[in-house]
């Protein structure tokens, strides 16, 4: 008798008792699986049974592997890298490399092994990725204008920049959160919003609300062309709130 199955089969039936699930296939820990609703709000709480992982997750690995299918072999970088899609590119990329802010140590300087980047004056020279990654991190940036901008500077000709990050439909134009001074220093103009930081226990401030404007307002800030692609797929376990993975090309 296979215990190993019947302890499954019965973990399976106690989560269909209590949740909705669904079979299907889970693009980060590439099995068959069941994805568990764990509450309405899909976009933290559908999480695959093997894996754990949510659906915003998936949507950024599903569009790797759809829009950038040689991405096991290219030069990759990750700014705050968190969760099973990173992991997940991490273990199958040899030419991944990661990185955080960290606001006590110099830029290009290493803590905890993870080397110290901010987003807006990078220490990388020109030209040093095909493809740039972040997950839920251009929200919390100071200035994006300047973070745009040096992305493309980093990234190869025909260089690509895949992130996620919430888009607001409702909205038109993208708006700021905060003002900065002259000096560098942040003044709220919105009410204070937090997301979860995964190095910092007091979370990240939300900078910038993004509205149906964003691939133009890319364009404006860096040059680069954006395509947003939004997959809706219960088989791949991608549903929910703000699925949208954008994918910006630096021109040659």
């Amino acid at each position: 008798m296979n215990f190993n199955f019947i302890k499954k089969y019965y973990h399976i039936l106690n989560l269909a008792l209590h949740y909705k699930i669904n079979p299907g296939y889970c693009p980060i820990c590439e099995q068959q699986t069941y994805f568990v609703q764990f509450s309405e709000w899909l976009r933290d709480y559908y999480k695959c049974n093997n894996c754990d992982s949510i659906p915003r997750q998936r949507a950024l690995v599903n569009a790797l592997n759809l829009f950038i299918p040689e991405w096991k072999n290219i030069t990759i970088h990750e700014s705050s890298p968190c969760g099973q899609a990173s992991e997940h590119i991490k273990r199958y990329c040899h030419q991944y490399t990661q990185s955080y802010f960290f606001p006590d140590i110099p830029l290009g300087a290493y803590k905890n092994g993870n080397r110290c980047e901010n987003l807006e004056r990078m220490t990388f020279p020109d030209n040093s990725f095909d493809l740039f990654i972040t997950q839920d991190v251009m929200e919390h940036v100071n200035n994006p204008e300047k973070a745009f901008k040096e992305i493309s500077r980093v990234l190869k000709p025909d260089g690509i920049y895949l992130f996620t990050v919430p888009i607001y439909q409702n909205i038109d134009h993208s708006y700021p959160r905060i003002s900065l001074s002259d000096g560098g220093q942040v003044f709220l103009i919105k009410d204070p919003v937090f997301h979860g930081n995964p190095i910092d226990k007091d979370g990240s401030l939300v900078t910038y609300d993004y509205g149906r404007d964003l691939s133009d307002q890319i364009f404006r800030w860096s040059g680069m062309f954006t395509t947003i692609f939004v997959c809706r797929d219960k088989n791949l376990g991608i549903d929910g709130e703000f699925l949208e993975v954008c994918i910006s090309k630096k021109d040659k």
